[in-house]
């Protein structure tokens, strides 16, 4: 019998869920739509939550969500991961304050667009 029934009522198989859009963070800080903000503010506004890849002075590569900056251009990450040479295995960091002096490069990590059929 494929038909499943509790107390006389049909019961109607679900279908599946919709595809999950990546984990992102969100924040609950008032966003400041403001037409007075520079470019620079607006860009990294919209980076909030996104993951950064940054390459640090002494060769280490750091992986992590985007969390705040300060006026000296330091950035903290959180859920941040750490490479020492690429290909292994990453250590797990947590929330990481990087200063600017040891900032060599900073990269968005976007999705890879889905592939056109």
């Amino acid at each position: 019998m494929s038909d499943l029934s509790i107390s006389g009522t049909q019961v109607q198989p679900q279908p599946p869920p919709p595809a999950a859009e990546p984990f992102r963070i969100t924040t609950n800080a008032p966003q400041m739509i403001d037409a007075n903000l520079t470019e620079g503010r607006r860009k990294l506004q919209k980076w909030l939550g996104r993951v950064l890849r940054i390459v640090i002075t002494d060769g280490r590569v750091l992986v992590g969500f985007f969390n705040c900056t300060d006026r000296d251009a330091n950035i903290v990450l959180s859920m941040c991961a750490e490479y020492l040479v690429e290909g292994q295995e990453p250590r797990l960091l947590g929330n990481v304050m990087v200063a600017k002096k040891h900032i060599v490069s900073l990269n968005i990590d976007e999705p890879r667009p889905s592939s056109i059929i």
